[in-house]
Parts: structure tokens; sequence; C-alpha cells
């Protein structure tokens, strides 16, 4: 049971991509969104940091109690867990490149058994932000906080499919390192 460096490497590759998403839903403030009905065009995106409004063209710091956001019971805190849940993820996931980067440079006894360790990454990776898109979709569908129209945006889904794309990427390498022979087996001698 071996994996190849070139299964490696199409990994980091497209754990690079995957880590990107992650990256993006953290930092663009495209959580949820609100729209108003003609004819005031007006949009207001809820970010895990931010909000941000069209018609003024600025941005705030959201959820600030001095706005009036935290009026809820535990509204706050569980946005704000929601927020470090994928901070977590992307220092996770940062530790999984330098990890698979690791893998690459070494030899190819320690390649072999490195998939354990590389799969238990990418499911790591992956539970915290399961974790914030649980909690951000249980805010949507019980708090008094968004409006009758508000919709999961950017942000939420490209959040879902990186934290699916993980648990992907740590069952395919799992798979391929149970599936596949060694690289280097004994040929015995007819």
């Amino acid at each position: 049971m071996a994996v190849s460096l070139l299964a490696y490497v199409v990994t980091f590759f497209v754990f690079l991509c995957n880590y990107a998403l992650t990256i993006a839903s953290l930092v663009m403030p495209k959580w949820l969104s609100f729209i108003a009905p003609m004819p005031l065009y007006m949009e207001t995106d809820y970010g895990l940091f931010r909000l941000c409004r069209s018609y003024t063209r600025d941005c705030r710091p959201f959820p600030a109690e001095d706005q009036g956001d935290c009026s809820e019971d535990g509204f706050c805190e569980l946005w704000r867990a929601a927020a470090a849940g994928m901070v977590l993820a992307a220092i996770l996931g940062g530790l999984t490149i330098l990890a698979l980067l690791g893998t690459m440079c070494s030899s190819r006894r320690k390649r072999a058994r490195a998939w354990v360790t590389l799969s238990g990454l990418f499911v790591l990776h992956a539970i915290p932000q399961a974790f914030s898109m649980g909690v951000i979709a249980y805010l949507f569908n019980s708090s008094a906080t968004f409006y009758v129209g508000t919709r999961y945006n950017f942000s939420f889904i490209i959040c879902t499919i990186s934290w699916c794309f993980s648990i992907f990427l740590a069952a395919v390498l799992s798979l391929i390192a149970i599936l596949s022979p060694p690289e280097y087996a004994y040929q015995p001698i007819n």
C-alpha cells in the first residue's frame, strides 16, 4: 500500500484550489444577502466580519452591539463562533499545505505512510467549515435579524463546496492508499 509522488502532487494542487475557496469564503462579505425589491435597488450583504450596503457604499463591522445587531439572545456569540470556525479552518488548511509539501519532499518510505496524516488533516480542515456553515444556516432560519427575502450567497456556497471537497479528498487519498499495490513489491523469480 503506497501512494505515489504523482498522487501527492495532484492532491497538493487540488487542495490548493480548495484552500483558495476557504480563504475567499472567509474574506468576502457575502454569506447572506438581502436585495430590496424594485423601484429602489438596495443590496445588503452579511459577511462573517462585515455588513455591506449598496446604497451607502460602505461596510461596517458585523455584528456590532452599538448598532443593535446583538438584540437577540446568543446571536452575536453564534455569529462570532462561525467566524472563529472559518479562521480555524484557514489555519488548519495552511498546516495541511505545509504537510503536503513536507510529504512531497520526503523519502519514499515516509510518503508511503503519510496518507493517514493527510487524510486526517483534510477531515480536520472540513470540520470547522461544516460547523460555520451549520451555524450560519441555523441563524438564517431562526433569527429575526434577517429580512424576508434574505438568501444564501456566494461565500456560503463556496464554503459548503470546500468542506465537502476536503472530505472527498480524504476519502480518495485513503482509497488510493488502500487499493494501490506497494511501489516496489517483491516479485518472486520463477
